[in-house]
């Protein structure tokens, strides 16, 4: 991964959840708009799938993401 991703990946978590929430919802949406989208269709499930999971037990676990 370029530098420039890290850092745009330390940015995108230090965002608040709802933030974190829609950007990967605009990321998601632009990926299929690629003419060679480098993630399968399988894949984004994945990880949409993982992401999910993930949201979900820091929720039940009563984790603030805000606080992140």
């Amino acid at each position: 991964m370029s530098e420039t991703a890290t850092e745009l990946l330390a940015t995108f978590e230090s965002l608040p959840a709802k933030e974190q929430h829609e950007l990967l919802i605009a990321m998601l949406r632009r990926s299929g708009e690629l003419p060679d989208t480098i993630v399968s269709d399988d894949q984004l499930v994945g990880i949409a799938d993982e992401l999910f999971q993930t949201l979900d037990t820091e929720e039940s676990n009563g984790d603030d993401a805000d606080a992140r």
